[in-house]
């Protein structure tokens, strides 16, 4: 909950705010913290409401940058509220101000920073187990400079994925609407010159011609039904549904190992920073949102709470066949966060190669489909007016 109050110091200043607490018990307690009184709260509605309506997690570049400065910082003596300060300074993006003036706070507050950043409600579960183990070690900049590292790995593979997707999928929908375009807005107003029977070609442009004209509504419809019918499916059905777009030729295989891949490289993450395996299996199924890997995730879970091992678990076959083998031997050597962070680049290493390989197969592909489209289109347009110059040249 959000509440705007007003506070009096230990000098006797008034001071007011707006800050976030589970009560206003609480937000007296923080308040005590930093040396103030609770004099009067109430729940800010407006601020709620305008909460709802903010990004509520910092993109990836803007993660990218904030880990960069305060690995650099901490690396040249700051203090940790200066580093903060320093990079609220740095950082262009109005979310991140916002947050890191929250984080500060809380900081001088009295509270660990892994409290205050879990305050902004905008850094993924996964950063805040590592912060969390970086201060318990007291290693924060390696911790930082792995989550920077992280996300500059996951941010090209992202970028490398949206290349190869985006311009196939933009091409099919501009061809779609085209051919829709010369379907209702073209061939009508051609039926007249076509003879009373005509060939085969014009008569499947035709019927698809009246389909457009007369049933071009069932197109949203049938979007807006697939939206509702997904969000209505039951889990498990989703899941299956999910397993068999990962068999998907091409496409599947590519997207099933960036999944893994960012799985892999979170877990070895937070095992690296001395999370334990359970805590770090859990938090990372947290912030899974393929419920095909999410229930296969928790099924590991569940087995190495019962006593069975890490490995164990990765013999489904839905999992890469090299994926055991590289666990079991990173648990015999007593470094499964090495071998985890292996498995990750070795599958980041495949999914890239695959993607250079459908590059390579699109132009062709869609060359083929806008070809047949036109192909289509000129033989069912041209075909009848061939066989009527015929006869009248008889």
């Amino acid at each position: 909950m959000l509440y705007v109050y007003q506070a009096i110091g230990k000098s006797g200043r008034f001071v007011k705010g707006q800050a976030p607490a589970a009560s206003i018990a609480a937000l007296r307690s923080d308040l005590a913290k930093g040396g103030l009184s609770l004099v009067d709260a109430r729940p800010d509605v407006l601020g709620e409401l305008a909460a709802l309506l903010k990004p509520n997690r910092l993109p990836r570049s803007v993660l990218i940058e904030m880990f960069g400065y305060l690995r650099g910082l901490l690396a040249m003596g700051l203090d940790m509220v200066s580093s903060w300060s320093s990079v609220a300074e740095a950082l262009p993006n109005k979310l991140a101000k916002e947050s890191i003036e929250t984080i500060v706070a809380a900081i001088q507050q009295g509270h660990s920073l892994t409290e205050a950043m879990e305050r902004t409600g905008v850094f993924p579960p996964m950063v805040l187990g590592n912060i969390s183990a970086g201060e318990q070690s007291g290693t924060l900049e390696k911790v930082f400079e792995s989550l920077e590292d992280h996300f500059r790995q996951e941010a090209e593979l992202v970028q490398q994925v949206m290349k190869a997707t985006i311009y196939p999928a933009i091409s099919v929908v501009v061809l779609f609407f085209i051919a829709v375009g010369l379907l209702i807005g073209v061939v009508p107003q051609l039926k007249a010159i076509f003879p009373p029977n005509p060939p085969l070609p014009t008569k499947v442009l035709l019927f698809l011609s009246s389909s457009a004209v007369g049933y071009w509504w069932t197109i949203p419809l049938a979007g807006i039904a697939i939206a509702f019918g997904w969000w209505r499916m039951p889990t498990s059905l989703k899941a299956r549904i999910g397993e068999l777009f990962y068999r998907a030729p091409l496409i599947g295989p590519v997207l099933k190992n960036v999944a893994l891949c960012n799985i892999f490289q979170n877990l070895s993450l937070m095992l690296g920073a001395g999370v334990s395996l359970t805590v770090a299996l859990d938090t990372v199924i947290g912030t899974v949102g393929t419920r095909a890997i999410r229930i296969r995730l928790e099924w590991i879970y569940d087995s190495i709470q019962r006593g069975g091992t890490f490995s164990e678990g990765f013999e489904d076959p839905f999992f890469p066949p090299v994926a055991k083998g590289v666990l079991r031997q990173g648990e015999i050597m007593g470094a499964l966060d090495t071998y985890l962070k292996r498995l990750a680049g070795f599958l980041r290493a495949r999914a890239q190669a695959r993607l250079t390989t459908m590059a390579s197969m699109i132009e062709p592909m869609l060359l083929l489909v806008g070809g047949g489209m036109l192909l289509l289109l000129a033989v069912g347009l041209f075909l009848p007016i061939y066989g009527s110059m015929q006869k009248i040249g008889r």
